[in-house]
């Protein structure tokens, strides 16, 4: 009897010790990682008050492109067929 309480103590004590830090760890838990990103972050309202940059438009994109193929001999792929997709070819 005397070594089941002690036991029964022991296992007490255990878990009770467990469950006091857990809480503690979970209230903070993230915190370092908003922190890091809230420090990385120079301007939080610079989307508000920058000029939209001007981009490219079609023609010069693919041209760029093209380029950009021809001097790394790239091969181009053209867009796949979707009836050599179809699963009943009737």
């Amino acid at each position: 009897m005397k070594t089941m309480s002690l036991s029964m103590a022991a296992a007490l004590l255990a878990l009770g010790g467990c469950a006091a830090t857990t809480p503690q760890w979970e209230a903070r838990f993230g915190d370092s990682v908003r922190q890091a990103r809230a420090q990385q972050l120079v301007d939080p309202a610079a989307a508000g008050h920058s000029p939209r940059p001007e981009g490219l438009d079609g023609k010069a994109a693919a041209a760029n492109m093209r380029d950009y193929a021809d001097y790394y001999d790239y091969v181009e792929r053209g867009p796949k067929s979707e009836g050599r997709n179809r699963i009943n070819p009737r």
